[in-house]
């Protein structure tokens, strides 16, 4: 059991760094903006709806700073970034889970030491 534990330790270490690198490189939300482009002669000067769709990566940079990534127009440019939140939402759920498997383990390895400790003394 306690070789079991620590498997599941490494494993959880493994996913939690894939986890942190998806992060780093593809961290963030995807917005959809519609810009104005300020020429008073254009359609949009005189529309409520500007240009675009224009697909950007939102993502933090510090607690003040928000960075702005242009993506592209076509909703092909951001398939990229979907493949990407769907693996992230899947190895989050399986982080979940082997974080609670995890700590099962550890509280079924803590009552057995009690158990033995009480035995012997």
């Amino acid at each position: 059991m306690i070789k079991e534990e620590k498997v599941l330790a490494e494993q959880i270490k493994q996913v939690q760094k894939e986890v942190d690198e998806l992060s780093v490189q593809y961290g963030g939300s995807i917005q959809v903006r519609f810009i104005r482009c300020g020429s008073p002669n254009c359609y949009c000067a005189r529309t409520k709806k500007g240009h675009g769709p224009y697909y950007y990566l939102e993502r933090r940079v510090s607690a003040r700073k928000v960075e702005m990534i242009y993506l592209g127009k076509e909703k092909a440019d951001v398939n990229h970034y979907n493949n990407y939140h769907c693996k992230m939402s899947n190895l989050k759920k399986r982080l979940r889970a082997m974080k609670k498997k995890h700590q099962q383990l550890c509280g079924a390895i803590t009552g057995i030491t009690q158990l033995v400790k009480t035995d012997f003394e």
